[in-house]
């Protein structure tokens, strides 16, 4: 019995430790099927482009800074001065602006050549496919391969990954420049990245088996509308409204309840990310009093640090949504494994 509880335990923490893991090979498979130029492509210019961004605001802070602590004699110097920083914050705005719309292009045109990669192989697999695999696979698996799965891959993780990547960065950029203008914060980031990721692992478990249990609620509801509205002549001919009325308010209800505890789990973690964002701002805060004359610099780290819980937020939503979302491409996977009949020809 001693062994049989040990197995068990460890069957427990196997399957624990799977649900908590990030599908990063997934992840890989579906960024390498758009190709690695444009993969390299979109993380070059997503860097510089949050390079360039952060070089805008450390350059207003230094500008700032100038003005507060040096002293100016004459007008002529001034107003070169005053030139030279507007030029310069020019540049720098008018390249943000171009890197942004960059950046753009390049995740659209990533994300939909990785769709139309998966898509054409999963098509030439299933035509490839050998005869046993059309007598064990049900048709309306192979259907729900060529839409639900490809509309995910093709509607929903490019934006996903976009928002993820860019709140990511803008994270580590506020994490970087607190830091750069507070170094004593870097003392109780630990803690605090220590608390943000037990956050972020207990959330995304809870917002998969969430949004799967919304999702498997919502087909039965679906599948009963359709079928009332099909069998409308039958139903009022045998007086049997009542009834199918009570069924659809009892699969809304189930369905509402599942969407209702989706939405709790989403205002749990902006509860915990405002007492996180509010721990940051309160060590910024406290270091920045130690700091010397460069209020600038003071008051960019205490920007940051107050925009910083917005970022968290975003960063944890969209981990979860794209660990779900991933599921599509693991399946889509699954079939590009198969092997293909051995045919004399190519079509």
């Amino acid at each position: 019995e001693e062994e049989e509880e040990e197995e068990e335990d460890d069957n427990m923490s196997t399957v624990l430790r799977l649900r908590t893991k990030m599908p990063w090979k997934t992840c890989w498979r579906y960024l390498t099927s758009g190709g690695f130029f444009l993969l390299f492509l979109m993380i070059f210019s997503k860097l510089l482009k949050h390079s360039v961004i952060v070089a805008i605001d450390y350059w207003l802070a230094t500008w700032t800074s100038k003005d507060n602590t040096n002293e100016v004699r004459n007008t002529d110097d001034k107003s070169t001065n005053k030139t030279y920083h507007v030029a310069v914050f020019s540049i720098l705005s008018g390249a943000g602006i171009v890197l942004c719309l960059i950046t753009s292009l390049t995740v659209e045109w990533m994300g939909l050549t990785a769709a139309k990669n998966l898509h054409h192989n999963l098509l030439n697999k299933i035509i490839l496919g050998p005869i046993r695999f059309f007598d064990t696979t049900p048709l309306g698996l192979i259907l729900n391969r060529f839409s639900a799965d490809t509309n995910i891959i093709d509607q929903h993780i490019p934006p996903t990954l976009e928002s993820l990547t860019r709140s990511t960065l803008l994270c580590l950029s506020a994490i970087g420049m607190i830091s750069y203008a507070t170094p004593w914060f870097l003392v109780a980031l630990v803690p605090l990245g220590i608390a943000f990721y037990f956050i972020q692992k207990y959330f995304r478990v809870a917002s998969k088996d969430l949004q799967e249990l919304d999702d498997s609620t919502q087909l039965p509801l679906l599948c009963h509308f359709s079928e009332t509205a099909e069998g409308l002549t039958t139903i009022r001919a045998f007086g049997h409204e009542a009834r199918f009325k009570q069924r659809m308010l009892e699969l809304t209800d189930t369905n509402n309840i599942a969407y209702l505890f989706l939405s709790a789990a989403n205002r749990w973690l902006e509860v915990r990310t405002d007492y996180l964002g509010a721990c940051i701002v309160l060590t910024a805060a406290i270091t920045s009093i130690t700091e010397g004359p460069h209020s600038g610099f003071v008051g960019l780290g205490l920007l940051y640090a107050l925009t910083i819980t917005n970022y968290l937020n975003w960063v944890v939503r969209n981990l979860a949504d794209l660990e779900v979302q991933m599921g599509a491409v693991k399946k889509v996977h699954s079939f590009l494994n198969m092997e293909s009949e051995n045919y004399d020809g190519y079509l």
